[in-house]
This record gives structure tokens, sequence and C-alpha cells, in this order.
């Protein structure tokens, strides 16, 4: 394989890298919207049946919890993806620099 197509292959494999880590993201976002709106609709359902001070608080802590641990599962997941995006991206940009070595090599 020649130099231009090295380069070429390794254009398209990252471009299918930053695709499918795009994907993955959307979709994430689009599902934790989803779990919002519900959290949103749970929360305001039950909204009109606090009668008391002490229900009210107990039912804004429990909304806040959940609030906190939608998003943190979301930071999670968003960082695991973007940690596989970097370990693949480091694999492609490894077998370009390690064939253009081999190829130096080859020429000298």
């Amino acid at each position: 394989m020649n130099v231009f197509e090295k380069t070429t292959q390794a254009g398209r494999d990252l471009f299918e890298i930053n695709t499918a880590t795009f994907r993955k993201i959307a979709e994430l976002s689009a599902e934790n919207f989803k779990k919002y709106i519900e959290l949103n609709q749970d929360y305001f359902q039950k909204l009109p049946e606090v009668r008391e001070l002490g229900a009210f608080v107990e039912l804004q802590r429990g909304y806040g919890q959940s609030l906190w641990q939608g998003i943190q599962e979301d930071f999670k997941a968003r960082g695991e993806i973007l940690k596989n995006a970097v370990e693949q991206t480091g694999t492609v940009l490894r077998g370009v620099i390690s064939n253009n070595d081999e190829d130096q090599q080859a020429a000298a």
C-alpha cells in the first residue's frame, strides 16, 4: 500500500470513529432527555398530592437525587464513549506512524 492509500485509509478510519462516537452521544442524549421528561412528569403528577411542607421537601429531595444520579450516569457514559474513541484513534494513529517508520526504513 502506498503512502496515499495509507493516508486515505487512516482518514476513513478516523471518520468512522468520529461518526460512531457522535452517533452514540446523540443516542445517549435522546435517551437522557426522555428520562428527564419522565422524571419531570412523575414529579408534577405527585406535586398536587402534597399537603404538608415535609411531604413537599421529601418530594423535592427525591427529585433532586434522581436528577443528580441521572447527571452522574450521563457524564460517566459520555466519558466511556470518549475514552473508547480516544483509544481507537490512538490505535489508528499508531498504525500509521509504525507503517511510516517501516516505509522509511525500507527506503533507506
